[in-house]
């Protein structure tokens, strides 16, 4: 009953996504392709009868992810879905050999469309993809759903909880789940009422570069808008004279111009904003201290694994409820810390004092990255034998 009032009222709102998908054309949010992938279901799908697995994605963040997948499943008839222009191009990018398409929205004409004209065994989803009709019309057809890295927020946790129904019933959609980590698997068990594992986090799965003797220049990466002006008045209180440069890497690069706008002039030499995909390893492996956006506000942080890889001294604001067992182990491991203050002076405070800190931490970040990623191959596995 709850599956045919989803459908009823996609059928009766879709006139107004409709409209809406082609206003988002026009302000640059989606482009043709986009829109006739994701809205419409139009593909050449003679390009991808010839594969079995579908590995989806909805972000940049979650693309970050997928490396081990590809690079380890048995199968290389693997094709790449996304739900953004930013991921779309990125994965364009980095796996060119490979199929990457944008997913058909959860309409059901849509997944039916692309599940008869595909031949599909096995769906992995990425992250915290929940989608109704992908999960029960592709359960129908005896193809093969499994959640890997899954995470559900505190805020979406909760919704779930008042459809505890609806929720066990798309649990029961799924033929594996892996949670990415151990609260998170607590969270699914009690959802979902069925046995979830926790092998490890993909975002594990890193190529460490890590660099002696870094000059002393501090990051502040994937920055809301949210954040623009505290991050602004925190520089203002750093010892700059101390420091070589700043770089700032904004949650969403279509927004460099903004930030750039508000610095002022006096500080135009020392900030550096980037404004391309693809430039934050960069950023990370130049970087001493990384500053991880998300965290200034009730947004629950951001991934610290990406610096920390590149040998980068990771601190945070005190919203962190989403990576909260990542940053503890980071604290307890002196590899970075948690900056429970509320006004931007204070933060400042605390942050000049790791500006002139000795970083003696890659043996810590080693043994750390292989101590959580020595248990992925049991992800492989258990994919493998669905």
């Amino acid at each position: 009953m709850i599956i045919f009032s989803y459908n009823f009222l996609q059928i009766f709102f879709f006139p107004i996504f409709f409209v809406i998908a082609l206003l988002r054309i026009i302000f640059n949010k989606e482009n043709l392709k986009s829109f006739n992938q994701k809205v419409l279901c139009k593909y050449n799908f003679s390009e991808l009868i010839e594969f079995d697995h579908l590995i989806h994605f909805s972000s940049i963040g979650e693309l970050n992810s997928i490396n081990y997948l590809v690079e380890n499943l048995s199968t290389k008839k693997i094709i790449l879905s996304c739900s953004t222009l930013s991921s779309y191009n990125l994965a364009k990018k980095k796996y060119q050999n490979h199929i990457v398409i944008f997913l058909p929205l959860d309409f059901r004409w849509n997944v039916i469309k692309f599940l008869n004209h595909t031949n599909i065994k096995k769906i992995i989803w990425i992250d915290s993809e929940i989608w109704p009709n992908w999960l029960t019309i592709s359960k129908r057809k005896k193809i093969r759903n499994i959640l890997i890295n899954g995470r559900l927020s505190e805020k979406s946790y909760s919704r779930w909880k008042y459809f505890s129904s609806f929720a066990q019933l798309l649990g029961d959609q799924y033929s594996l789940i892996f949670a990415k980590s151990l609260d998170d698997k607590k969270k699914y068990e009690n959802i979902f009422k069925k046995n979830v594992f926790h092998f490890g986090n993909l975002k594990f799965y890193q190529k460490l570069n890590l660099i002696n003797d870094k000059k002393k220049i501090v990051c502040f990466a994937s920055i809301h808008k949210e954040e623009f002006e505290k991050v602004l008045e925190i520089i203002k209180c750093l010892h700059l004279s101390s420091i070589e440069k700043i770089i700032i890497i904004p949650r969403h690069i279509n927004l460099s111009s903004k930030l750039q706008s508000m610095i002022k002039q006096n500080y135009k030499n020392k900030i550096f904003i980037i404004d391309k995909f693809g430039e934050n390893d960069l950023a990370y492996e130049s970087s001493k201290l990384t500053f991880m956006g998300g965290s200034l506000f009730e947004h629950g942080g951001q991934n610290p694994l990406e610096p920390l890889s590149k040998g980068s001294f990771v601190l945070s604001g005190k919203y962190i409820n989403n990576f909260k067992e990542i940053y503890t182990d980071l604290e307890n491991l002196s590899l970075g810390k948690v900056l429970n203050e509320d006004n931007s002076k204070e933060i400042s405070s605390e942050m000049n004092k790791y500006i002139n800190m000795k970083i003696n931490n890659h043996k810590a970040i080693q043994n750390y990255f292989d101590l959580n990623a020595k248990q992925l191959k049991l992800i492989i596995d258990k994919v493998e034998k669905c």
